[in-house]
């Protein structure tokens, strides 16, 4: 009898250890959760906390993962039993501390960082399993670093996406089956104003917790516009239409919440350890990027569809405001830029190229031209102070050199370059200049810009001119010519008429080309107050002669250092190349992906143009190829930096900085 009642509360204890039903899969009701629940019962009696048993299921994962590497049945069936109790003990850890009590902040975030070791390893004993294996149909070359490439592509664009919005996909589901005080939802400015009243000192691992989950949530956010406009008017509206438009979203959602555990950890986990049985692991990769990313893609499209019909079914706030829909061009011009570099590196023959000594420097060379672009930067923020002139003491520096960061980010991604991040720029310096000061000084900093990179291209053509003008055939030539003729066309009636303003009378120039005009025409229509407000801000800066000509000084000197990053990459390869062929080089290229504007990050047509003005120096088409990509690493780590920028900002928020309060994502394994 006493066995049958032990029984019965240990059921009732597995399944009281059930975050919901809805939520848990069958795998983890009928397997993780039970074994889970008697190794916490185990570690209990022992004495253990759950921050202990997450350090053990870490050790024992990130050690399974490795296993991955030899070529082994036994060794890596062994791996996979080391993942399968690592994803038990896991479960344990959070049953432990349902069954004890015991929460803290380490542990929150122990568990957070316990999913992404596990797979790190995995990745990792993979990789290098699979380095040396050739690939498919290229006739006996192998993979090598390009592997590490795929998997950190899958990882961070694949898995961790679809994972995070699985995960973001229980969580409602979790916030609307209980009620609204029985569990909050996490907010990216909730999560900010907490971390912003934490103290200055002390509490380092909660403030870098805090920041690194407010950027997953704020993705989580951006992700699923139309359940952020659907939560809105849920919270504002009185109680009778909240619950029911929560009845509603969760009657239509349940049949979809499978798609969430499809996504984690157990059909991944099986998947991995019947291809590496059957002895084709490469093929995870396409699998976790195409295969996941279609159920990914199908699960947000109709949990989005599931949000506007509530929304507007109940009539709730904000059903009548449409979400800012994202324009696909971008996307479509993004993946032709992309496959016509993956084409042009079929083509090209990078076996030429020493990779040893370019991976064996990298700790070298990288730093080097992030360097370089710091000095970009900075003198780029010294532009600004020129422009705002005794405004500019109200600015702190960091903050300054903190957005020019940012803004050039936010151009580098986004189509239209040089207006993409000018709304951030000005928004982000309206606290300390006021708006009108703002909006002036980055106008006319866009359009200062803009003229050094008309004087750039001036520079290159008439360097090419000179260098290359008599062993080149007579079309470059005469591109060369026209294009010389035009750039100091441009700089003379920029300098002449700058003074009562040059954007209106280009465009208006612009708009009298066939074919062209009526694309200028629609923009003069549309952008009138604008262009005249820049035109009347450059007309007042001009007056300021020696402000002007720092600026104009300045902003050509960051063009001049730019090919300066190609320079160190050519001398690292061994190529002997003059620092005038790389102004040519970079200028060209320059000019074809500002002429293809619409495509993000000027993916493949920068590629082509540089590699094209490189031929008529004499250098071939790898080195070029290899170049253009190894300065793609610089990008996307100021990208990246950018991107963080952004999203470090002060606000006052509420006052409790107890460990409780601290939010805690949803693990990818439990």
């Amino acid at each position: 009898m006493a066995i049958r009642e032990s029984i019965l509360r240990m059921r009732r204890d597995i399944k009281a250890s059930y975050t919901s039903e809805d939520t848990e899969s069958f795998w983890d009701r009928a397997f993780t959760k039970p074994l889970g629940y008697l190794w916490a019962r185990l570690f209990i009696h022992l004495g253990w906390t759950p921050n202990m048993v997450t350090i053990l299921s870490m050790a024992i994962g990130f050690s399974g993962g490795l296993l991955f590497y030899p070529k082994s049945v036994t060794i890596n069936l062994i791996g996979m039993l080391l993942i399968i109790l690592a994803n038990i003990l896991d479960s344990a850890d959070g049953q432990m501390a349902r069954l004890t009590g015991v929460t803290s902040t380490i542990g929150r975030i122990l568990d957070a960082l316990s999913t992404s070791i596990v797979y790190a390893a995995i990745y990792i004993g993979l990789c290098l399993r699979l380095m040396n294996s050739p690939i498919p149909f290229a006739g006996g070359r192998v993979w090598g670093g390009w592997i590490w490439a795929i998997a950190v592509v899958c990882a961070f664009f694949g898995r961790k996406r679809q994972c995070m919005m699985a995960a973001y996909y229980r969580n409602i589901h979790l916030y609307f089956l209980k009620s609204r005080h029985a569990m909050s939802l996490d907010s990216s400015r909730e999560i900010a104003r907490l971390r912003a009243s934490l103290p200055k000192k002390g509490m380092r691992f909660q403030r870098a917790y805090l920041f690194t989950y407010g950027i997953y949530t704020y993705i989580q956010e951006l992700t699923t516009p139309n359940f952020q406009r659907l939560i809105a008017g849920v919270n504002q509206a009185d109680e009778k239409s909240s619950q029911s438009a929560r009845s509603e979203y969760l009657e239509k959602s349940r049949k979809y919440i499978r798609l969430t555990n499809i996504l984690s950890f157990s059909v991944r986990s099986c998947i991995l350890f019947v291809l590496i049985l059957i002895g084709a692991p490469i093929l995870i990769f396409p699998i976790e990027l195409f295969l996941f990313g279609f159920l990914a893609g199908h699960m947000i499209r109709n949990y989005e569809r599931i949000s506007g019909e509530v929304l507007e079914n109940h009539r709730l706030s904000g059903y009548e405001t449409p979400p800012v829909k994202r324009k696909r061009y971008p996307v479509i011009f993004f993946s032709i830029g992309v496959v016509g570099i993956i084409a042009l590196l079929a083509k090209t023959d990078l076996n030429s190229i020493d990779w040893s000594n370019i991976l064996s420097t990298t700790h070298i060379w990288l730093p080097a031209l992030i360097a370089l672009w710091a000095l970009i930067y900075l003198l780029h923020c010294f532009s600004y102070i020129a422009i705002m002139g005794k405004d500019a003491g109200k600015l702190p520096f960091l903050h300054l050199f903190k957005v020019v960061i940012a803004g050039f980010a936010i151009n580098h991604v986004t189509p239209v370059g040089m207006m993409g991040g000018e709304p951030y720029r000005i928004m982000e310096l309206k606290p300390y200049i006021g708006t009108e000061k703002a909006t002036a000084s980055t106008l006319t900093f866009t359009i200062m810009h803009t003229f050094s990179h008309i004087l750039y291209w001036l520079t290159g053509a008439v360097s090419f001119l000179c260098v290359y003008f008599f062993s080149v055939g007579v079309f470059p030539a005469i591109v060369a010519v026209v294009l010389a003729l035009l750039g100091g066309l441009l700089c003379l009636m920029f300098v002449r008429r700058g003074k009562k303003g040059f954007t209106l009378s280009a465009l208006t120039a612009l708009s009298r080309i066939p074919l062209l005009g009526k694309t200028f025409s629609r923009l003069i229509a549309e952008k009138r107050e604008t262009l005249e407000s820049i035109d009347r801000e450059m007309s007042l800066f001009r007056t300021r002669k020696r402000d002007f000509v720092i600026t104009a000084a300045i902003e050509y000197l960051t063009r001049m250092l730019e090919p300066a990053e190609f320079l160190i990459i050519f001398r690292l390869m061994g190529v002997d190349i003059s620092y005038f062929a790389c102004v040519i080089a970079l200028a060209s290229a320059s000019l074809l992906g500002n002429l293809m504007f619409f495509v993000p990050m000027q993916v493949g047509s920068r590629e082509a143009g540089f590699a094209l003005a490189l031929s008529w120096s004499g250098i071939a088409s790898p080195f070029g190829v290899t170049a253009s990509l190894l300065v793609r690493l610089r990008e996307i780590f100021y990208v990246a930096a950018g991107v963080l920028a952004m999203l470090i900002k002060g606000s006052s928020g509420r006052d409790e900085n107890s460990d409780d309060t601290t939010p805690k994502p949803e693990s990818d394994i439990s």
